[in-house]
């Protein structure tokens, strides 16, 4: 008698659905305290902008900044990262006083004062990718 086997999940490679593999990907929208989108299209040609501070605080594997005025940032990132970490990190990058902790995992953020023209990106969220396109 042969031993079998039974395939649970098949080969897991089902239309309209994202296998990052060995990544995770993220989709970051850079806001401000009020939950405004912050342009942040043009804060990629300086020294310090706020865009190279993002990068330089989460280390992505890739990232595509929009070339809009949505704040939007598609992130590729390291299997074990997590949307709430990043929200967290990037929410601190020049923060103007140290974030409260209110809760177990919920803090209070004061506002923020990135780069050369001081962006405040507070209100930044982070949650993972439903979709991935390339072009």
């Amino acid at each position: 008698m042969s031993a079998g086997f039974t395939r649970i999940n098949g080969l897991a490679c089902t239309a309209g659905t994202i296998y990052p593999m060995n990544s995770k990907l993220f989709l970051c929208t850079v806001k401000n305290t009020s939950g405004t989108a912050v342009d942040i299209s043009a804060e990629d040609d300086t020294v310090e902008e706020t865009v190279e501070q993002i990068v330089k605080e989460i280390n992505p594997l890739a990232f595509f900044v929009a070339n809009d005025n949505t704040g939007k940032i598609y992130l590729v990132m390291d299997y074990n990262t997590s949307a709430a970490d990043l929200q967290h990190r990037i929410r601190q990058i020049g923060a103007d006083s140290t974030a409260v902790r209110t809760g177990v995992s919920t803090f209070t953020y004061s506002a923020t004062s990135v780069g050369p023209n001081d962006k405040d990106i507070s209100g930044t969220t982070v949650a993972d990718a439903t979709s991935f396109t390339t072009a």
